[in-house]
């Protein structure tokens, strides 16, 4: 039997009676609050951003506020939502903007909100779609993109494109309400673990794409859902095309649980992770990378990590995504060893490229670096498989992606992790005298664009992958060519027993 094919008006029926008046589950009063509160929200659930703003917005009432605000003052003020020190310095350079170019005022075009630093297209949508009701778009994040697809609205996965999708099939004056009604809908019903169709208000509707099991016989609707956040739209009972203005979480779904953002605010201060050194602004890497954390893409990428790990396994741990630059401070880097993704197996991935923990089974790719270790300088393999003495003398093992879904390779490549990487290459080359740069394999060759080969060394060969280790990488010696190019200039050679 063909599954049905989606109608638009039947869906857009039911979305109204299932959430009447669907909106931004986020507390404002103006538009400039509502753009403060939705940068506050990057990996950090609604919840907390309105406990913050509710004495936040009294402090600095306005955008002028916002820009003369001490930063280090305000910045205490963020600490709650984690990541504080971005933030305040993402809230100050966007009120600031307002003031200067806008006359204290939210834009109203997409053109002229976008072309402030730190606002993408997803939080200028949140914006225009709540606080003026204006159709610029259909507000697209993991839950609409999720739902698009299972409903058979989208078979794309860029949330510009399922975008461009919803925009061809969707009437545009509801543009306003279908965004954020489906947030709600892919946050407490059609969730990544649980697609919930026996209780999904437009099953008949829906194609259920990639969804297993057999379809439900019967449905059993919940209440009505009314957001309670407090803004003009809601306390004022306005009637938009659905029903109510609305916008969309840009951030944390529903499976981040209280629980889960006192871990997110805990990793903003961990040593393990770089914008805890921002907090400190001690650490030479983020000093370094100071200019793509400080991007809109930066907090974009930790919150689809944070969503990813609401609804998923994802490695390595949060503590653990930047045990690379921890056991290698910048100063300290001598060798930097390139991989892709983290081993996406269980217990496996603990931040470091290629390494596994000490109590962990030997992966085939480092079974065949140890075998090379033996034959180029004559070392017996160790029993173990963690490579944090050679992090610990300089050797940065650096993977080009830094997260992974559990159990699904290469399930995080295109979210970000490369553009931070790949400005992680180049601080080392730009900032470091003599480094010996090991690619391994294509992809990580095609990096090599960013090192300046006029002062640093770069080895080449095949990837110690099983599939690859034999045309190229057996006999490269790359653990001699390594000390013989430090030796050369003045460094102190790595000693390679684990």
């Amino acid at each position: 039997m063909a599954e049905p094919k989606p109608d638009i008006s039947a869906i857009l029926q039911r979305l109204r009676e299932g959430y009447p008046n669907a909106t931004y589950e986020l507390d404002w009063q103006t538009p400039e609050q509502m753009l403060v509160a939705t940068t506050l929200a990057a990996q950090c659930t609604d919840e907390r951003v309105n406990r913050v703003t509710k004495t936040l917005f009294v402090k600095y009432p306005s955008p002028q506020a916002f820009a003369q605000a001490d930063l280090d003052e305000l910045a205490n003020e963020l600490k709650p939502t984690g990541f504080f020190k971005q933030k305040a310095r993402a809230v100050q350079t966007i009120n600031r903007a307002l003031v200067q170019r806008f006359g204290d005022k939210v834009p109203t075009t997409m053109r002229e909100l976008t072309s402030i630093k730190g606002i993408a297209r997803k939080t200028a949508n949140v914006v225009l779609n709540c606080c003026f009701d204006l159709p610029t778009g259909i507000i697209v994040d993991t839950h609409v993109a999720r739902v698009s697809q299972r409903m058979g609205l989208s078979r794309q996965k860029d949330p510009e494109k399922i975008e461009a999708d919803l925009m061809r099939q969707v009437p545009k004056d509801v543009w306003t309400f279908w965004g954020p009604a489906m947030v709600l809908v892919g946050r407490y019903v059609c969730t990544a673990k649980d697609p919930g169709c026996d209780r999904c208000h437009f099953l008949e509707q829906c194609p259920r794409k990639d969804v297993s099991g057999p379809r439900p016989a019967k449905v059993t609707l919940p209440p009505p859902r009314v957001v309670t956040a407090v803004s003009p739209r809601t306390t004022a009972g306005a009637t938009s095309p659905a029903g109510a203005a609305a916008t969309a979480p840009a951030v944390t779904p529903k499976a981040a649980t209280p629980k889960a953002a006192t871990t997110t605010a805990k990793a903003a201060t961990s040593p393990s992770s770089p914008t805890a050194s921002a907090a400190t602004a001690l650490d030479p890497w983020v000093e370094a990378l100071a200019s793509e954390i400080d991007e809109p893409y930066f907090l974009e990428l930790l919150d689809f990590v944070e969503r990813e790990r609401a609804e998923h396994q994802v490695f390595p741990p949060r503590e653990q995504v930047f045990s690379a630059y921890v056991h290698t401070p910048l100063s300290a880097v001598k060798v930097l060893v390139l991989g892709q993704d983290p081993y996406h197996d269980d217990d496996q991935a603990h931040g470091l490229s290629f390494s596994v923990g000490p109590d962990v089974k030997v992966p085939p790719s480092l079974r065949n670096i140890y075998k090379e270790l033996h034959g180029d300088l004559g070392l017996q393999p160790p029993k173990h498989g963690h490579l944090v003495k050679w992090a610990q003398q300089g050797v940065m093992l650096l993977n080009t992606v830094l997260t992974v879904r559990a159990h699904q390779a290469g399930s995080h490549q295109g979210h970000g992790w490369e553009r931070f990487t790949d400005a992680t290459i180049k601080a080392v080359s730009q900032r470091s005298e003599h480094v010996v740069f090991v690619l391994w394999g294509k992809p990580a060759q095609k990096k090599k664009k960013l090192i300046d080969g006029r002062k640093h060394t770069i080895l080449e060969a095949n990837h110690p992958s099983p599939l690859s280790a034999s045309k190229g990488f057996f006999g490269s010696k790359p653990f001699s060519a390594i000390n013989a190019a430090l030796r050369s200039k003045g460094q102190a050679e790595i000693d390679w027993r684990l």
